[in-house]
């Protein structure tokens, strides 16, 4: 009788963990990446974004450079502002990019951890300018 008890006892952890699994793995594909759309207010250099993605937590936005202009650029900062549906700036990345020369591509990639995130929009700006807007905020 103590055999079939065990037996019966170690079936019913099976079910349960198989249960417990079965709502575990539910829980992290809710949490998968999914892809975002958004704008690309920048002409001069060139960005393309290859894909930006984000969670219910964070995420990641991914892309190339390319300098068309006629000169090198030397310290530009990307900045990617990252909105809910309801158009509400959640926050905003940069990402420096430094010695980029006449027709050269670079690669990048911005991670970030804001919820939520709906679409995307990509500036370029100058370091004075990144500056002002760090004042005015007194992040400095």
């Amino acid at each position: 009788m103590a055999t079939v008890k065990k037996i019966a006892f170690y079936a019913i952890l099976i079910v349960v963990f198989i249960i417990f699994t079965d709502c575990m793995i539910k829980v992290g594909l809710r949490n998968t990446y999914r892809t975002i759309s958004g704008k690309i207010d920048v002409t001069s250099p060139e960005i393309i974004m290859s894909e930006v993605k984000t969670t219910d937590v964070n995420g990641y936005a991914k892309g190339n450079i390319k300098n068309n202009s006629d000169k090198d650029i030397d310290r530009i900062y990307i900045k990617l502002d990252l909105y809910s549906k309801r158009d509400v700036n959640l926050g905003t990345e940069y990402l420096e990019i430094n010695n980029l020369k006449i027709g050269k591509e670079q690669e990048f990639e911005i991670k970030y951890r804001y919820s939520n995130v709906n679409h995307y929009k990509i500036t370029i700006i100058d370091s004075k300018t990144l500056l002002k807007q760090e004042l005015l905020n007194n992040n400095i």
